[in-house]
């Protein structure tokens, strides 16, 4: 079933319930035969492809259980980013195979083809035009090339941090509403194509340094050196960017500065010491994470985690109950029910609930909603729905 309009904007959804042939999803949605072929899905698979957007950009989610699918995707003329959080995803090229898993992101650039294995997945994506997203670097300054555009993937230390899943978080009411059109939907898109440039490096550009590799030299210079609390110059310095370029790329793509994200760090480093509890004052571990004033330090921590430090020490939470938390931490926004959280902390999912009301007064689902709250953006002053 699918819904368009006449600015562009559309709905589709496709789904074995009404039966809808899985061939269809790809040559309805790739152009035709030319962009994929031999796609098959076994008689047991239980399918529903979602398409939102328009020309530019789309959110696109696959939710497929039981049976085994695959197929031949040709270049095509957007490209797409994507995680999944279930299942296993095989993609096969020319000079490599790839593994995805549950968690990183991955992209899949325009030009390529690919042959695609999988089962048991949910998939989330971003389709990018190839002219929007040439059209927005252009516009960013960046140098592209003149042949194919083609990315490698993000980089470890900017994954862990989610930019893209952070802004998707945010964007998302506007994203899905068929009543933000025009350059409005625009600016949202441009905001999400501005973060795929950012954070995947793009190749063949001679000696030029993608803007994603100095934003990842500048993510692991304060990870490992931010104890010191370095300057924001001496930040800059270790990635080859101007401060005020800094300035740019954290606030376009990471949502805060430089100075914050550094206040950030330091201050995630003190719980993560506080939460092993191994004899450590609060002082002493703030001290060590370069916090010199107490009362500006507590309220800091107050503000981003919701409790006073001294409560994090006194949380003397069984290790499979810290395997629990940080699961859910790690995992927030994939598909999360106690029986795989319970699974992660090598516990029975009875004995995960007893945990959890004894040393946090709450069930594990209770938790998960409270953490998806406290990472969720603060609403904008005005927003478009």
């Amino acid at each position: 079933m699918s819904t368009a309009s006449s600015n562009g904007f559309r709905k589709a959804r496709y789904t074995h319930d009404d039966g809808t042939d899985y061939g269809t999803i790809f040559t309805s949605e790739y152009a035709g035969r030319q962009f994929a072929s031999e796609t098959y899905a076994t008689q047991d698979t239980r399918y529903e492809y979602t398409v939102v957007g328009d020309d530019d950009l789309t959110l696109r989610s696959m939710r497929a259980l039981g049976g085994r699918r695959g197929g031949v995707i040709g270049p095509r003329t957007d490209h797409v980013v994507f995680w999944l959080t279930e299942g296993e995803l095989e993609m096969h090229f020319p000079d490599r195979t790839r593994v995805v898993r549950p968690g990183t992101p991955y992209i899949a650039s325009a030009s390529e083809a690919y042959r695609f294995e999988s089962s048991g997945t949910i998939y989330h994506g971003i389709h990018v035009a190839d002219s929007f997203l040439r059209e927005v670097g252009q516009q960013l300054g960046f140098r592209l090339p003149d042949g194919p555009l083609l990315f490698d993937q993000q980089d470890e230390a900017i994954a862990r941090r989610e930019p893209l899943r952070r802004l998707l978080r945010e964007l998302q009411c506007s994203l899905l509403d068929e009543r933000v059109t025009g350059p409005m939907r625009t600016a949202l898109n441009r905001r999400l194509a501005t973060v795929v440039l950012d954070t995947f490096p793009i190749r063949n550009r001679g000696d030029d340094v993608p803007v994603a590799n100095r934003l990842r030299d500048a993510v692991r210079f304060i990870e490992e050196h931010g104890a010191e609390r370095p300057s924001v110059a001496r930040i800059a310095a270790s990635c080859g960017l101007s401060e005020r370029g800094l300035q740019e790329v954290f606030a376009r793509t990471m949502g805060t500065s430089p100075r914050r994200f550094l206040r950030d760090h330091r201050l995630d480093r003190v719980r993560d010491e506080l939460l092993q509890g191994d004899d450590q004052t609060v002082s002493a571990v703030s001290a060590r994470w370069g916090f010199t004033n107490p009362g500006r330090f507590a309220r800091d921590y107050r503000e981003r985690f919701g409790e006073d430090p001294a409560a994090t020490l006194r949380d003397r939470s069984s290790a499979r109950l810290r395997l629990a938390v940080a699961f859910i931490e790690q995992h927030v926004d994939d598909r999360l029910t106690v029986s795989r959280i319970a699974e992660a902390a090598g516990v029975r999912p009875r004995r995960l609930q007893q945990l959890f009301q004894a040393e946090h007064g709450t069930t594990p689902s209770a938790y998960v909603a409270a953490v998806r709250r406290r990472k969720a953006p603060e609403p904008a002053a005005v927003r478009t729905h």
